[in-house]
């Protein structure tokens, strides 16, 4: 199932909420109003549409540095009611499956549990929850209107959420679900093509799109050379085969409103009146004019520059294929390892008390419970090679499925939720090995090397099989096992 999710900035943090609890973004109010709350991240009251909402401090409540520069307020339906999160700015929006969010491991009730990797750009994105965050002490929201009321001035259920963005001095939106990509400060090159429809064109990912001139293409008078300080990606075509860049200058937040309250314009005088659907109005007296999406994609210039280009969907999954980026946990255990994360059942901090073994093999530690399932400890960096290691109180456990149980690698610690670069499709079998496997170590070491990170800022890791590993450890178990029987026979 995928879900659209809006991401916002909070510092350093790139923070998704879900489009369907967020209603909008909004500028800074000009006056808050004081709030007899004892949690120091509610910052007061503030109007909307004529009520009182709470505004809660992003910053605090992450525990991020205060922000500086220019503040903007995220308006999220929860609850039965409203609340405002005061944040840095919008950035994107991503459609998200189940399959592409890694769930960490942790204390219960965490507001920033759950994270989504980039495999190509290395981006990080964390998922508020907003369950969550409800059920902090101190938590409120402003209860929603008599639903009969609120029927009448929103026409909620079939409202829909729309980017709103400014482009050559004017302010325009689209639905925001059939914005693909959003990219911020991109590198535009002067197009090989270039005409006044299309002057640039950027890398996304090794494949190269055609930078469209928004305006151009909706007949409306446009600035030579205003900047494209950001882009948003579209499909185009009639089945939406392609994919297509159009340049804007700042994007202002979003709106979430009824299509069916979109005023439709005259058409007299208008070069396109079939790309411009309407005019939607705001409650403080600004408007915005409403692009007709599925026009803009089949628009003839949109077609043949996306088929020059040759952005076609099949091409770029081909790309992707021929390029095996994939989201890998890197940790430290004397040495930096790297292992892929589909491998990684889930991260647990040690706890303080286990069941230890007393065995003389310093490499097993013992068992610990998780959810009534024994667990059997192992200590990776005895394994590695290490003199025996006793375990700290910062070390953590990487869970790994094994064919008869899972088995937990004792690690000092986790570093981060990163990509290979680029991994070969013989990686793993050239993967660290147990010291004395295979050879001498260090010539092994070297060839098991990879990449990590972002290409122009990546590191080595040491790559490691820990499916593999698991394997090789409770195959050991049953061979010792058959042995002790036939002795004893």
């Amino acid at each position: 199932m995928t879900a659209t999710q809006g991401v916002v900035r909070m510092g350093e943090l790139e923070v998704a909420l879900s489009a369907q609890a967020l209603e909008r973004v909004v500028p800074w109010p000009e006056r808050l109003a004081a709030h007899p709350s004892p949690v120091p991240w509610l910052l007061g009251l503030f109007e909307l549409g004529g009520q009182p909402l709470p505004l809660v401090d992003g910053h605090r409540l992450l525990g991020l540095p205060a922000g500086e520069g220019e503040r903007r307020i995220a308006v999220i339906r929860q609850g039965g009611g409203r609340f405002g999160l005061a944040i840095d700015g919008v950035v994107d929006l991503l459609g998200l499956t189940d399959d592409v969010i890694v769930r960490l491991q942790g204390a219960p009730g965490r507001l920033l549990g759950q994270v989504y990797l980039r495999p190509d750009s290395g981006r990080l994105v964390h998922l508020l929850d907003l369950d969550a965050l409800a059920a902090l002490p101190g938590f409120e929201v402003s209860a929603d209107v008599p639903s009969t009321r609120q029927q009448v001035a929103h026409g909620k259920e079939g409202e829909r959420l729309y980017l709103l963005f400014e482009c050559d001095g004017r302010r325009l939106c689209l639905d925001a679900a059939v914005v693909q990509e959003l990219v911020d400060r991109p590198q535009l090159t002067p197009s090989e093509f270039a005409s006044d429809s299309c002057r640039h064109q950027v890398q996304l990912r090794g494949q190269a799109l055609p930078v469209l001139e928004l305006s151009e293409l909706l007949g409306l008078t446009s600035c030579a050379n205003g900047h494209h300080e950001q882009l948003l990606v579209l499909a185009a075509g009639d089945q939406g085969q392609y994919r297509v860049a159009f340049g804007f200058q700042r994007l202002l937040g979003m709106w979430r409103r009824d299509p069916a309250q979109c005023a439709p314009l005259l058409g007299f005088g208008l070069e396109q009146p079939g790309l411009l659907r309407g005019v939607f109005s705001a409650a403080g007296g600004e408007a915005a004019i409403v692009i007709d999406h599925l026009a803009l994609g089949c628009q003839e210039a949109a077609v043949a520059y996306a088929r020059i280009y040759r952005t076609d969907r099949d091409l770029l999954r081909e790309e992707r294929r021929q390029v095996r980026r994939q989201p890998c946990l890197t940790f430290l255990a004397e040495l930096l390892f790297a292992v892929p994360l589909e491998q990684v059942a889930e991260v647990l901090p040690l706890p303080a008390h286990f069941l230890r073994l007393g065995q003389r093999d310093p490499r097993l530690l013992g068992l610990m419970e998780v959810r009534g399932q024994q667990i059997t400890l192992v200590c990776l960096r005895t394994l590695a090679g290490a003199v025996a290691v006793e375990p700290g109180p910062g070390d953590q456990v990487i869970v790994v499925e094994g064919q008869r149980q899972r088995l937990g690698f004792v690690v000092q610690r986790v570093e981060a939720i990163e990509a290979f670069t680029e991994l070969r499709a013989d990686a793993l079998a050239r993967s660290w090995q147990l010291p004395g496997e295979r050879g001498a170590v260090p010539a092994q070491r070297a060839q098991s090397w990879v990449g990590v990170g972002s290409p122009g800022n990546s590191r080595q890791a040491t790559l490691i099989d820990l499916g593999a590993l698991v394997q090789r450890l409770e195959g050991q178990a049953r061979q010792a096992l058959a042995e002790r029987v036939a002795a004893a026979i």
